[in-house]
């Protein structure tokens, strides 16, 4: 649910920044992914060994596309560019020195922190 819910706030960022409403595509979004939440949290439950090696089939690619498309399609400044390199260094050094999958709330956390201190200018 992460990871689809970094798209959804990507695409009503990309709405704002177009000077459109996103708060439709953030809400309708959200409860477009709670829905498939909840259906996928039961096929897993039922249907979870069903594919025993994930990342043959590249599912393991999954958030790390997210995550381009959120770079690709988001502003382009110096701003962003100083928060999404603090994101990604605390990323890889959580990666390499905390336990399995804290890398993903870290780097989020260090970009969120980045993004506060810099503030809304560009």
């Amino acid at each position: 649910m992460l990871t689809a819910s970094y798209a959804n706030w990507a695409m009503s960022m990309q709405a704002f920044n177009r000077g459109q409403p996103g708060l439709g595509v953030l809400l309708g979004g959200g409860l477009a992914l709670w829905s498939f939440w909840i259906v996928g949290t039961w096929l897993g439950i039922h249907f979870g060994n069903a594919i025993s090696d994930p990342a043959s089939l590249g599912l393991d690619m999954v958030m790390g596309c997210f995550l381009l498309a959120m770079v690709v399609g988001g502003e382009r400044n110096l701003r962003m560019l100083v928060i999404w390199s603090i994101a990604a260094i605390a990323s890889l050094l959580a990666y390499w020195y905390l336990p399995e999958n804290s890398h993903v709330v870290v780097g989020a956390l260090a970009g969120g922190l980045a993004g506060m201190i810099r503030g809304g200018g560009k």
